[in-house]
C-alpha cells in the first residue's frame, strides 16, 4: 500500500510512523517545515486540562495514549536516539474558595471513573509539595501519575525515527489538489508534481478545513492562538505541572519553565502581544513569585486547531474512498496523538479498532 500524509506535526509524523509499521510505502508532505506549528509551540502535558470537563470520547483516546507514552518514548530514543523527555511530574490543581469543593467533587469522580490516581491537599500539604508556591494558594488536588514530554525533542525524535524507517519527508510541500477518479481519491498534487497513493491521510491540524474546501468538504475546525512563555530557571525549583484558573506552569528538566497559554480567535495570526506577555507574567509570577527574578528566555505563538466540544475527527471522509481525516485535536494534539494515531490506522486497514470510531465521525 502507498500512503500520503498530509501535515508534518506530531499526528502526522506518528501517522505515517504507524502506516510504515504496517508495511506501507509512505510519503509526508508538509506546507512549512516539519513540527513548527502548534506541535512545537504546545506545552506537552500528557492529559487534558480539567479533564472532568472533557467528552467521555475525549477521555478515551487520553487514556489509551497515556498508557503507551513510556513504551513510545524508549522506542523513540532506540529508533532516534533523540530522547523526548517522557516525565512523570504529576499535575497540580489549585483551586479557590468558592469553586473549590464544586470542582472537587467533579474531579474525584471523573478520576474514580477513569482509574487515576488523586488526592487532595490542605494547605500544609500543597506547600510540602510546592514550597515555591505563593502562600495565598490554599488546596490542590494532585495527579501524581499524569506525565509531560518535552514535545520540541519529540519532533525531533519522531523525524529521525521516520528517516529510519524509510519515510519520504517532503517540507515546502503544501497541496494544491487531490487526483480523484470515480469517487476514490488516487492521491495529491504539490504544483505540477503528483503523488499517488492508495490512501490519503490529513493531519494538517488548524489549515485541515481549508484543504479540504476545494473539495467542497466541510470540516468544522478553526485555528485558535495560543500564546506561551519560557523562564529559565534552576532545575527542581517547581517540581509539578501546575494549573490555575485555565493557566498553567509546567517544569522541565533542564530548570526551564513554561507558561501558558492564552485562547484569541484571530484566525491565522501567529503575532505575540504584548498584552498576552503582560497577562501571562502576571498569572505565572502570582503562582510561583520567584519567577519575577528568573530570566525570560522567550515568548511566542501557535495555533490550535479547535473542534465541535475539542472532539477531533478521526474518520474516513465518507462519499471518497481512500481519503482519511485525522485533526481537530484543539489543544491535546499530543496527549491524543497515540491513541488518534493508532484508531485511524485501524479504521485504514480495516483492523478491529481500539475505540468506537462513530464517536470521531464528522456525522456525530
Amino acid at each position: 500500500m502507498k500512503a500520503v500524509v498530509v501535515g508534518g506535526g506530531l499526528l502526522g509524523m506518528m501517522t505515517a510512523r504507524e502506516l510504515s509499521k504496517s508495511g506501507a510505502t509512505v510519503t509526508l508532505l508538509e506546507q512549512g517545515q516539519i513540527g513548527r506549528e502548534s506541535s512545537w509551540a504546545g506545552g506537552g502535558i500528557l492529559s487534558p486540562l480539567y479533564p472532568w470537563d472533557y467528552a467521555d470520547s475525549v477521555n478515551a483516546l487520553a487514556k489509551w495514549s497515556q498508557q503507551q507514552y513510556p513504551q513510545l518514548a524508549e522506542e523513540l530514543i532506540d529508533e532516534g536516539g533523540v530522547d523526548p523527555q517522557w516525565t512523570q511530574s504529576g499535575l497540580l490543581v489549585l483551586a479557590n474558595q468558592t469553586t473549590a469543593d464544586a470542582m472537587f467533587a467533579k474531579a474525584t469522580n471523573w478520576a474514580r471513573d477513569y482509574g487515576i490516581a488523586c488526592e487532595r491537599l490542605d494547605e500544609r500539604m500543597l506547600h510540602e509539595q510546592e514550597p515555591e508556591l505563593a502562600e495565598a494558594h490554599t488546596q490542590g488536588l494532585l495527579f501524581p501519575e499524569i506525565a509531560q514530554i518535552r514535545n520540541p525533542r519529540l519532533i525531533k525524535s519522531l523525524r529521525a525515527s521516520c528517516l529510519k524507517r524509510g519515510i519520504t519527508l517532503l517540507e515546502n510541500s503544501p497541496v494544491s489538489g487531490f487526483l480523484v477518479s470515480g469517487k476514490k481519491v488516487r492521491g495529491v498534487s504539490v504544483g505540477e508534481d503528483k503523488h499517488e497513493a492508495d490512501v490519503v491521510v490529513i493531519c494538517a491540524g488548524a489549515w485541515s478545513a481549508r484543504l479540504l474546501t476545494s473539495m467542497n468538504i466541510e470540516v468544522p475546525i478553526k485555528p485558535l492562538r495560543g500564546q506561551m512563555l519560557m523562564y529559565r530557571t534552576s532545575p527542581g525549583q517547581i517540581k509539578r505541572i501546575t494549573l490555575s484558573e485555565g493557566h498553567y506552569v509546567i517544569p522541565r528538566r533542564d530548570g526551564r519553565v513554561l507558561a501558558g497559554s492564552t485562547q484569541e480567535d484571530v484566525g491565522f495570526d501567529k503575532s505575540t502581544t504584548q498584552e498576552a506577555l503582560l497577562e501571562l507574567r502576571h498569572t505565572a509570577e502570582a503562582l510561583f513569585p520567584f519567577l519575577a527574578e528568573a530570566e525570560l528566555e522567550n515568548h511566542w505563538s501557535g495555533l490550535r486547531p479547535e473542534s465541535t466540544a475539542g472532539i477531533p475527527y478521526i474518520c474516513m471522509i465518507s462519499g471518497l474512498e481512500g481519503l482519511f481525516l485525522n485533526a481537530g485535536h484543539f489543544r491535546n494534539g499530543v496527549v491524543l496523538a497515540p491513541a488518534s494515531v493508532r484508531l485511524v490506522t485501524d479504521l485504514i486497514l480495516q483492523r478491529t479498532p481500539i475505540l468506537e470510531p462513530r464517536d470521531y465521525g464528522l456525522e456525530r
